[in-house]
């Protein structure tokens, strides 16, 4: 047994990326290499998609927007507390998960209140005006930076104004620049605490819209067939 002592001390202390370690008969520690090791503060918490595939298509859309809008508060919160530190990357993914799960949101009302047709594209301002003409009324109103589109601009000033990746919000905060490679034009701003008061507004907000269409009595609560178009 004295003879394995040292061993039995190297095992102790492992190098890192080490998943298993085990003496050979040649007496030798042997290493096994992981290229991750596991995080043990979650041991066997796992979820997967089957009861959220059995939902309407309206409540998964609705369940994803509220995912996406949490992970932009967790993002808001960490770039408020870099401070000085905080880098616009960070800034770009908040906007970025904050605009899809507006599209998404959209989306869930539209098919909510059992309209078939939901345009097949990430354009915030057509799915608003959309949302308007069936859900009018104040109950059912909230603000979005995004309500005005870069074709709506055009058109109210009869000439172009954005170009490039910045017609494209989505795009913008997802790539920072268009398929050739070219950036913004303008510049953009993020202000953590101006953004999680907004956000925070905007999940206690939509619950109280998605509820409200809930009793209107003419909510089709799951679409019956029908072909839903919403990417």
């Amino acid at each position: 047994m004295a003879n394995d002592a040292p061993q039995h001390d190297r095992l102790k202390s492992l190098p890192p990326s080490v998943s298993a370690a085990w003496v050979g008969k040649d007496g030798e520690v042997h290493y096994e290499y992981a290229p991750y090791l596991p995080d043990d503060r979650w041991h066997g918490v796992v979820v997967d998609s089957a009861s959220f595939k059995q939902l309407p298509h309206s409540e998964r859309l609705f369940r994803l927007s509220q995912a996406f809008l949490d992970a932009a508060i967790h993002l808001c919160e960490r770039a408020g507390e870099s401070g000085a530190d905080l880098q616009w990357p960070e800034a770009s993914v908040c906007y970025s998960s904050l605009h899809l799960s507006t599209e998404l949101f959209l989306k869930a009302c539209l098919l909510r209140v059992g309209t078939r047709a939901v345009a097949m594209n990430h354009d915030i301002s057509g799915l608003r005006r959309q949302y308007r003409e069936l859900l009018p009324g104040p109950e059912f109103a909230w603000p979005t930076p995004w309500d005005v589109s870069a074709r709506d601009i055009a058109e109210v000033l009869g000439v172009e104004v954005l170009h490039g990746i910045d017609r494209t919000p989505d795009q913008l905060f997802r790539y920072g620049a268009d398929k050739s490679g070219a950036p913004s034009a303008g510049l953009q701003i993020f202000a953590p605490s101006e953004q999680m008061g907004y956000m925070t507004y905007l999940k206690e907000r939509w619950t109280q819209v998605w509820d409200g269409i809930g009793t209107k009595a003419n909510v089709q609560p799951q679409l019956q067939g029908g072909h839903e178009t919403t990417r």
